[in-house]
């Protein structure tokens, strides 16, 4: 993964730091591991900046596909956010006659650029990209080849504009290999949060179900120090730090990330929780 680790560094100090956003094309079909990337990549982009990366940090700004929520992050996410779109399709799409929705979404990617964002679209497909994107404003182009999960191909916008006027994907510019994320903290809280979102989709109401089924935030407090609260606890990547992560209580408690917030800010609060023998043993 190592050249797409400098080729991350370079966007940042050839285009970020120059005021420009990038939009990156992430092409898999399916199951190729389009999402594992993309959360990689994420993670590559808060190192990059200095930011020592989280799972939370990471999943912080997904957007899970819908337009709405795709604009909203638009307008919200801080300056240089990496915004990862996993189902690109649902928010831009190509069509031969698009709707004032369509227009306006594809409106605000050309008003970030003083935005300076690091800005990833996964589609599933290249026929699924809006002409705007495909043929002028995507700056680069990631593909993992059908059934070569953690392999991937890169093309640069010349490579870009070399493949629509053609009809065919040139040589690659840049070949590289990514890892699992399998077993990863990272990864267990997104399937959870991604599984949950899909159900959202399906039925709308769930999400409210869900959290009248939560525990009240004390309470589960209370069990997760009765039990112990070393399995809540992670060590920051940057400063050896131990600090209460939401994403291990979302994860082995089964609490909505919402509550999970509520129940680290109640176990950050009280006195018989020490984090100092953590530090020691890390």
């Amino acid at each position: 993964m190592e050249k797409i680790q400098r080729w991350v560094e370079k966007i940042h100090e050839r285009r970020i730091e120059k005021q420009y956003d990038a939009i990156i094309l992430v092409i898999a079909e399916e199951g190729d591991g389009k999402s594992t990337l993309m959360n990689q990549l994420t993670w590559l982009w808060q190192d990059v900046r200095g930011l020592d990366p989280t799972p939370e940090s990471v999943l912080d700004r997904v957007v899970w596909g819908e337009r709405d929520e795709f604009k909203r992050t638009m307008a919200t996410a801080p300056e240089r956010s990496a915004i990862p779109v996993m189902d690109a399709a649902r928010a831009l799409y190509k069509r031969d006659a698009m709707d004032s929705e369509q227009k306006d979404a594809e409106k605000d990617l050309l008003d970030v650029r003083t935005s300076e964002y690091f800005i990833m679209l996964g589609y599933q497909g290249y026929d699924d990209i809006p002409t705007t994107l495909a043929k002028r404003r995507a700056l680069a182009a990631l593909k993992i080849p059908r059934n070569q999960r953690g392999k991937l191909r890169g093309y640069s916008r010349e490579s870009l504009d070399e493949k629509w006027e053609t009809g065919e994907w040139p040589e690659p510019d840049m070949r590289d290999s990514f890892p699992s994320l399998e077993g990863t903290e990272l990864w267990e809280v997104f399937k959870r949060r991604d599984k949950k979102k899909k159900n959202e989709r399906i039925d709308p109401d769930d999400d409210e179900d869900e959290s009248e089924l939560d525990l009240d935030p004390r309470e589960l407090a209370q069990e997760i120090v009765d039990e112990g609260i070393g399995r809540v606890v992670s060590i920051h990547g940057g400063n050896k730090q131990p600090y209460i992560a939401s994403e291990l209580i979302e994860v082995h408690y089964g609490a909505s990330m919402r509550n999970a917030k509520k129940v680290k800010l109640i176990l950050e609060n009280r006195p018989d929780v020490d984090l100092e023998r953590f530090a020691e043993e890390a």
